[in-house]
């Protein structure tokens, strides 16, 4: 799968490309803010975005996975330590593969990208 990786803590955005690129996928992208994130998204054309939900700049990781879908109908697996049930509501008209909480482990990040395989 092609992986458009969106997380601003480089040492988190590293740790998750090397275990995407161990699980056999292919990492297209790296952004730390929604904008660039959507201008890569917009040039690769990802299959699946991993996102943040706060972002550098003070973006939105939220609302780049409104435009992603729309725009592109990427997907968002939200890796994150700020996910609520509000937020869960939220997004849950973007058909989200799913929501991970920090730190992603091997585990979890090949569940969840098993479960955007079969849908």
């Amino acid at each position: 799968m092609r992986i458009l990786v969106v997380e601003d803590d480089a040492l988190i955005a590293l740790d998750m490309v090397s275990l995407l690129e161990d699980l056999g996928h292919e990492v297209v992208a790296e952004a730390a803010d929604a904008n660039t994130a959507l201008e890569l998204a917009l040039g690769e054309a990802p299959d699946l975005a991993l996102v943040d939900i706060r972002l550098a700049r003070n973006t939105d990781g939220g609302q780049l996975a409104r435009q992603l879908y729309q725009l592109l109908g990427v997907r968002s697996l939200f890796v994150s330590g700020s996910i609520t049930e509000t937020f869960r509501h939220e997004m849950e008209a973007i058909n989200p593969v799913g929501f991970l909480g920090k730190p992603v482990t091997r585990r979890t990040l090949c569940e969840a990208l098993g479960t955007a395989t079969q849908h």
